[in-house]
């Protein structure tokens, strides 16, 4: 009788077995053949060991480089840049294991993603002047661009930008509510892994995106390390934003600066009503705290848009940067 329902077990462990390896090979193809039809659009450029993608688009005598904030990367700017292209050269790129860029061996910390966007300029022999523009996460990498290379900077667009100081001034429950979306990323990274996202990679939800950069966007988060590469970046913010603090970034002088803040909160279904409420006063008050950090600014309040303000009033960021190109050709 035991060794009946031994054999019985046993092919039914090798069945299950079967079916997995059945299972991860059928997904690695999927992975494959959707990441095929999705190459990158731009260059792919070594940066010692790791090659990291940047698309440029326009010509002009200075170059724009647009940030993503934490989890995005360039096709979120895909309102923007090509109508930027149309009055200058701009350039949107992927840090280290977001897009078409290669994992970095290296943490993701601030100083580290800076030097890799340094170092990719440098080897894609993109020279400056550059005007800075960054997104939420993105805006803190860009001040600290602008600090370690003020010479090369002409001027810096803020979109909805976070602030260093974000973790000394949230309420404890916003580190929690974060967990809970990591434990998400945490599982759309093995379905990504297993090429699972890649048999349905039209269910990844459009975050207003057109429809041939919906594509690219689904196929990225279906077939590379983007989730994984989420929660690496999460993991490091705190370290990242004390590294940023001892900088002591205070004052650009008179840089142009333009800080684009969103005009709607964005309250989480996690928090207190009180405890959103306390989240929305801060991001007001870091915002205003950004516009002093030059005495050649202005805010403009996006009053239409939440955080993805490239997304919700893109027409907004455009004006922005053209405001500065014009400032910088005067």
């Amino acid at each position: 009788m035991k060794s009946r329902t031994f054999r019985i077990l046993s092919i039914f462990l090798l069945v299950l077995l079967l079916m997995l390896l059945v299972m991860t090979l059928a997904g690695a193809i999927a992975k494959s053949n959707l990441a095929k039809q999705y190459p990158a659009p731009g260059q792919l450029v070594d940066v010692g060991g790791y090659k990291m993608h940047i698309n440029c688009m326009g010509q002009g005598n200075l170059t724009v480089i647009l940030e993503s904030g934490w989890s995005d990367f360039s096709v979120l700017w895909t309102h923007v840049q090509p109508e930027i292209a149309q009055f200058t050269r701009v350039c949107s790129y992927d840090r280290a294991g977001y897009g078409w860029s290669d994992s970095s061996p290296n943490p993701r910390t601030a100083n580290t993603m800076v030097e890799d966007l340094h170092a990719l300029l440098v080897n894609a022999n993109l020279q400056g002047p550059y005007m800075l523009v960054g997104h939420s996460m993105g805006g803190v990498l860009m001040r600290v661009y602008a600090h370690n290379y003020p010479e090369d900077v002409v001027g810096m667009v803020l979109v909805d930008s976070v602030h260093e100081e974000q973790f000394l001034r949230y309420p404890e429950a916003v580190a929690e509510a974060t967990q809970d979306a990591l434990g998400q990323f945490r599982m759309l990274g093995l379905l990504s892994s297993t090429g699972a996202l890649a048999f349905m990679p039209q269910n990844i939800p459009n975050r207003g995106i057109p429809d041939d950069a919906l594509a690219q966007y689904r196929a990225i988060l279906s077939t590379t390390r983007n989730f994984e590469t989420y929660i690496a970046e999460w993991n490091t913010l705190e370290e990242s934003y004390a590294e940023v603090l001892s900088m002591q970034i205070t004052s650009f002088g008179d840089m142009p600066l333009i800080v684009l803040s969103r005009g709607l909160p964005n309250p989480s279904p996690l928090l207190s009503d009180i405890e959103n409420q306390q989240v929305w006063e801060i991001m007001q008050e870091w915002q205003s705290e950004m516009v002093g950090l030059s005495s050649e600014s202005k805010q403009i309040v996006a009053e239409q848009s939440g955080h993805h303000i490239q997304l919700d009033q893109p027409e907004l960021v455009i004006e922005a940067v053209r405001e500065m190109v014009n400032t910088n050709r005067e």
